[in-house]
């Protein structure tokens, strides 16, 4: 990766006022793809403790020059099971389309062929890492399919609701809060 990264927009602010509504004072949070660190900087102060993951190291390493914790991992290889009660995730989660981007931000904003590659395999871990009583917040877009995106998360035992909407341009953005059955 050339240090480059996928900056806060609308996208991380709406992720933000969801976790805000969500954490507990008592709450240990992961930040996944933490990116710039912004959405852990915003809830910090709000949580017993928050640590952020990302791929890219010049992620990281922004991350920690605003005050995040932060390691090095591919979504949440890097954790042990049972670790939070609060996991965050503003994936890439825009389809394939054919176009070419710098290698940094195709990775930052393309999630596989359909948009939801990262996101299912994400789900795939998430039962993993959350406490029992713990949930997590991920965001997603109407670009990458919002029905496949529950329909997927059921089938992993998971319930799935969704708690915050926006529309951007020609897209819908959505964040969901899911829970263990």
């Amino acid at each position: 990766m050339n240090g480059e990264f996928y900056p806060p927009t609308e996208d991380s602010a709406l992720l933000v006022k969801c976790a805000l509504e969500n954490i507990q004072n008592e709450d240990s949070v992961l930040d996944v793809g933490t990116g710039s660190g912004y959405v852990a900087s915003k809830i910090k102060e709000k949580c017993f403790k928050i640590v952020g993951s990302d791929i890219n190291s010049q992620a990281c390493t922004h991350a920690k020059k605003n005050n995040v914790d932060v390691i090095r991992s591919n979504l949440m290889d890097a954790f042990r099971k049972n670790s939070f009660d609060m996991v965050l995730f503003n994936p890439p989660y825009l389809p394939e389309d054919g176009h070419k981007f710098e290698e940094w931000f195709e990775i930052a904003t393309v999630g596989g062929e359909t948009g939801r590659e990262i996101i299912e395999s994400f789900l795939d871990d998430l039962k993993r890492v959350l406490t029992h009583k713990g949930c997590a917040l991920l965001l997603a877009s109407t670009e990458s399919g919002i029905s496949e995106i529950e329909a997927y998360a059921n089938e992993k035992g998971f319930n799935i609701n969704v708690v915050a909407e926006d529309t951007y341009y020609v897209e819908k953005l959505v964040v969901f809060r899911i829970t263990h059955y």
